[in-house]
């Protein structure tokens, strides 16, 4: 069985912890980036997202650029690695349209890195040779036990063969 960590957020330094602590490999070593490994995201959004089958997850009725950031206005997502300016991301991974290039076009390139992740979730969750390692840490949300325990139902209801773990980061 092989054993694969995925992040789940809060935000992109549980992808890092994972990396840091063995817990999921890196790009280089084979890994598929998955939807929530470089984004904000909050319990309630992912269960809800992982409830409707990631539907509204690229919906550009529910895609939102604020002065700020990229949202997700249906789950309460944020995507600054995608958003215009942060970082200058733009600049050092030469996003081919410049600032602009995961709004562009009704946010076709959002629209296309974020499916490919989608894809590569559903796969690494339903290899009956994966257990997965569940990398989250949600630091100011309330009642964390409850939360992991509707994420649990979540999950037994979608993938009911799916052998996983938590690992919380404090």
């Amino acid at each position: 069985m092989k054993t694969i960590g995925i992040s789940l957020g809060n935000v992109c330094e549980s992808a890092m912890y994972g990396v840091r602590n063995g817990l999921r490999e890196t790009k280089a070593q084979g890994y598929n980036t998955c939807p929530f490994d470089l984004m904000v995201t909050n319990y309630n959004g992912i269960i809800e997202c992982i409830n409707d089958d990631f539907r509204y997850f690229c919906d550009p009725n529910f895609l939102e650029l604020t002065t700020h950031v990229l949202c997700n206005t249906k789950y309460n997502f944020c995507f600054n690695h995608e958003t215009p300016g942060h970082a200058n991301l733009y600049l050092h991974e030469n996003w081919p349209e410049g600032v602009n290039h995961f709004i562009n076009n009704n946010y076709q390139h959002f629209i296309e890195r974020y499916n490919k992740r989608i894809v590569s979730f559903w796969e690494y969750l339903l290899d009956p040779n994966n257990f997965i390692i569940f990398i989250i840490q949600f630091a100011n949300e309330p009642h964390p036990e409850e939360n992991l325990q509707r994420l649990r139902d979540v999950l037994a209801r979608k993938f009911p063969n799916l052998k996983y773990d938590f690992h919380v980061i404090p």
